[in-house]
């Protein structure tokens, strides 16, 4: 039904190029990139014919010759132009998406979190950028890769190419194929490279942004320093033997060390943001040194059958030091009566806590006896069976240096280093005997130790009324829990408090560190100054590694050089521009049905617009798209 020519010679529709040959044929022009004859590859494995040697697009009518008229520069530069401005669009778009994102991480760098416009995060807006970037950069490879298809064929190349080629057009893993298929040794390989690696791409621009913390100064931070303690307390009041005890403060910061060591700490600064530093510091304080000397402690006059005893017993211990220290106990019939648990005194040898603890004149030296073994019959455990447990302390003035920090509005306090006088801080006389002879003591420190030049003062006053009110307050005794009495008797707290503790190191030093800390909180201007620091808060701010942007900006300059060569390539070898077109492989891919359609990719759409075929079975059993006109 084919055997009819389209119309005739010298009619409107008649082409000697168009007409439909009794073979099966549609007659066409040869292309001028194909115009080199090449043996072409038979579709069986018979021997090729003569008919085989013919170019890839041929016709089998007679051939005109063909005269290209020679456009002008400005013509072949706007078609040019116009067979590849959607790819050079395409790769504009992408490095304008890429200079986006560099340009935006520049002007974020090193700064705090941005409001962006319309409250979108930052990740957002990249994200963004790189997507458009990926994929107008994959849609010019893609196109490019294309193209290096027709520049292929331009040899003699097996069939199966064509599908190598278009698999690598449409993503990784067809161009994954093409990479391994040309080794580096074309440029569409680099196209192929380009498209596997751009899997990649938004992982790595979303690693380019890191948020981290840094401190800011925000403003300033205090910390008291005490230069003195005065409580203003005069040798006149304590004169006429009427024993106040120190200020209201001090006596509740005595009381919190004893009955709360384990909640107590240092002074806690001023600090409005959490975040505070404090440049090293002296100020005036209290330490304290505590020593178990269960091992020294010698019974004295032990009876040689204690398990006899009866009646009221003075039992006393010679402790390190020289001091002595003794009470009295009562036994019926081999029982203990009653007797103390605990016994505290600060009625010492004066040089006692220089021998044993090497601290001169303290404000407070106190031995602890305590009796864990007593037991109410003699013969289970009494004080002459085994020794008490034993500690001798002292609390004095210190001068101390500090190092204070506060971190998320926890306070760190390190003592970097401690002064104590080798005179220590005298007193006169004892509690109710008149300490009117006392001088003020004043601290200090060597040349050694500080540069700051500073003493620090305790007036007399103050001195000895502290500490005649804790050499009351700290001694005393308390009964074993089977003790008879005769009638009611009150226990003091603070040797109830005593009686409880089983490290006396901790709790001296709980003491020494909550009297500290009222001294440098007293809010006596003549006694108490602040220490400046600078307050700092924790800040986010975006911190770009740009590390991770090598790999994007690189792919799509890899990109754009890759669009580069393969225009200039076509155009040099005056290839058409027909890229991902599948009108191409219709127009000229399979003979005879390309004809009038001309080399043009715009012609070719004129003709597909207007052309119909149908997939027919011919006479030969092929199947064939087939001109119905």
């Amino acid at each position: 039904m084919y055997d009819k020519p389209h119309g005739s010679p010298g009619s409107p529709g008649y082409s000697p190029y168009n007409a439909y040959h009794s073979t099966g044929q549609w007659g066409s022009s040869p292309s001028p990139q194909y115009q080199q004859e090449f043996p072409s590859r038979p579709l069986s494995g018979r021997p090729p014919s003569k008919n085989s040697l013919q170019p890839l697009i041929h016709d089998h009518g007679p051939t005109p010759p063909y005269i290209s008229p020679s456009p002008s520069a400005f013509s072949r530069f706007m078609t040019f132009f116009f067979n590849w401005w959607l790819c050079i669009l395409s790769i504009l778009v992408s490095l304008i998406s890429i200079a986006i994102i560099t340009i935006l991480l520049f002007f974020i760098n090193n700064r705090t979190i941005p409001t962006l416009p319309l409250n979108i995060a930052l990740n957002t807006y990249i994200s963004f950028f790189a997507t458009i970037s990926k994929a107008s950069m994959v849609f010019a490879v893609a196109e490019s890769i294309s193209q290096l298809k027709w520049l292929w064929f331009r040899k003699p190349r097996t069939l199966h190419d064509i599908e190598i080629f278009d698999d690598a057009s449409r993503g990784p893993m067809g161009a994954l194929r093409l990479v391994f298929k040309m080794r580096a040794r074309r440029v569409a390989a680099i196209g192929g490279l380009v498209t596997v690696l751009s899997v990649v791409m938004e992982p790595f621009t979303q690693q380019v942004v890191a948020y981290r913390q840094r401190e800011v100064l925000v403003g300033r931070a205090s910390v008291g320093r005490a230069l003195a303690y005065d409580a203003r307390v005069s040798l006149d009041t304590l004169g006429n033997g009427l024993l106040i005890g120190p200020e209201w403060g001090m006596k509740a910061a005595i009381y919190d060390g004893i009955f709360t060591p384990e909640k107590i700490q240092d002074l806690v600064p001023i600090c409005p943001s959490g975040n505070c530093t404090f440049p090293p510091f002296e100020s005036l304080a209290f330490c304290s040194k505590c020593l178990d000397v269960s091992q020294n402690v010698v019974v004295n006059n032990p009876p040689a059958y204690p398990n006899d005893l009866t009646g009221t017993q003075q039992i006393s211990y010679t402790i390190p030091g020289g001091g002595i220290v003794g009470f009295s106990a009562l036994f019926e019939e081999g029982n203990l009566s009653k007797g103390p648990a605990f016994v505290s005194t600060t009625v010492l040898p004066d040089d006692l806590p220089k021998q044993i603890l090497n601290v001169q004149n303290p404000l407070l030296a106190l031995a602890i006896l305590q009796f864990p073994h007593v037991r109410q019959r003699i013969e289970d455990g009494n004080y002459f069976s085994s020794l008490p447990v034993t500690h001798e302390c002292a609390l004095y003035f210190c001068i101390n240096t500090y190092n204070i920090s506060v971190t998320n509005s926890k306070a760190n306090t390190t003592v970097l280093s401690s002064w104590t006088s080798d005179t220590g801080t005298p007193t006169v006389g004892a509690a109710l005997t008149g300490m009117d002879g006392t001088p003020d003591a004043v601290l200090d420190p060597s040349d050694d130790y500080s540069n700051s030049n500073h003493t620090y003062r305790i007036p007399a006053g103050s001195l000895a009324n502290l500490k005649a009110w804790l050499n009351v307050s700290m001694q005393g005794s308390m009964n074993t829990s089977f003790s008879k009495v005769d009638r009611t008797q009150w226990v003091n707290d603070d040797i109830q408090a005593l009686n409880k503790s089983t490290d006396w190191s901790f709790l001296m030093n709980a003491l020494a560190t909550s009297m500290t800390a009222h001294i440098r909180n007293s809010g006596n201007p003549d006694a108490v100054t602040e220490v400046q620091g600078l307050a700092y808060q924790n800040e986010t701010f975006v911190h770009v590694q740009w590390i991770w942007m090598a790999l994007p900006a690189g792919l799509v300059a890899i990109s754009t050089v890759f669009l580069c060569a393969t225009m200039f390539k076509s155009e040099r070898k005056r290839a058409m521009a027909w890229k991902s077109s599948s009108l191409a492989l219709l127009f000229h891919g399979l003979e005879g049905v390309g004809g009038g359609a001309g080399e043009g990719l715009n012609r070719m759409r004129a003709v597909a617009r207007r052309t119909r075929v149908v997939l027919s079975r011919g006479e030969d059993g092929e199947w064939k798209l087939v001109n119905t006109g």
